[in-house]
């Protein structure tokens, strides 16, 4: 729940570098500015085309600045990878307070996921670029991937455990075919804009109701409290 851990190249073990934390609030606000500059100069000239001397002209800082906080334009990339992830992880996590039924929180993540994504679908362009050919990045790519099917692994495990799904489905390659297909759906149609004027509330809808019926869902026996099933201790 909201106490768990985002994904990040760092913490995924990935090999990325991590880069320096500056000790004083004017060197913070500076690391800002350049990753600020960084993005939007990504997002602009592409990966493959942008430069350390085109951050620090986007920043208004010189460039032996740039190489007090970052060593590379691969780990301020990779940085700037931690933090959208961190943020994807988190925005789409059901609150603790969220009061709904299964159904709806499916639909609450799957509602912020593709808002985060259509907000950041320049960026999302270019990680997806950059994971054709550089190492780390794949690897970054692929383990938090590994993170998010995992979620819907074990949520798809806390429903059958209720005998509120199938039981004789793999909750594992179940949560697979769920993420490969919303990660695409949001990939076409959102980053690479394929449907330009799509209703997301109707996309909502529809890819609910397909994960419901791929886990033969009784919405009755569903709960977000397992508790409720564990049997009541008897008071002395």
């Amino acid at each position: 729940m909201g106490t768990s851990t985002p994904p990040t190249a760092e913490n995924l073990e990935t090999g990325a570098p991590a880069s320096a934390q500056p000790r004083t609030a004017r060197g913070r606000k500076t690391r800002e500015r350049l990753l600020t500059a960084a993005r939007a100069v990504f997002e602009t000239n592409g990966y493959l085309e942008t430069r350390v001397t085109d951050i620090c002209d986007e920043a208004g800082l010189a460039n032996g600045t740039f190489y007090i906080y970052f060593q590379t334009k691969e780990e301020i990339f990779y940085t700037l990878v931690d933090s959208a992830i961190s943020d994807r992880y988190l925005i789409t996590e059901v609150p603790d307070d969220f009061e709904g039924t299964v159904v709806d929180r499916f639909a609450y993540t799957l509602r912020q996921y593709f808002a985060e994504v259509k907000r950041n679908r320049r960026f999302s362009r270019i990680v997806e670029q950059v994971a054709t050919f550089d190492e780390h990045m794949r690897d970054n790519r692929m383990q938090i991937r590994r993170k998010f099917r995992q979620r819907v692994q074990h949520g798809i495990e806390r429903l059958q455990r209720q005998g509120a799904a199938d039981p004789n489905i793999s909750a594992e390659l179940t949560a697979e075919a769920i993420v490969s297909m919303i990660n695409n759906f949001a990939y076409i149609n959102l980053s690479l804009g394929e449907r330009e004027d799509m209703n997301i509330e109707q996309a909502v809808a529809t890819l609910t109701s397909i994960w419901q019926r791929a886990l033969g869902l009784d919405i009755d026996e569903a709960t977000t409290d397992e508790n409720r099933h564990k049997p009541k201790k008897r008071r002395n």
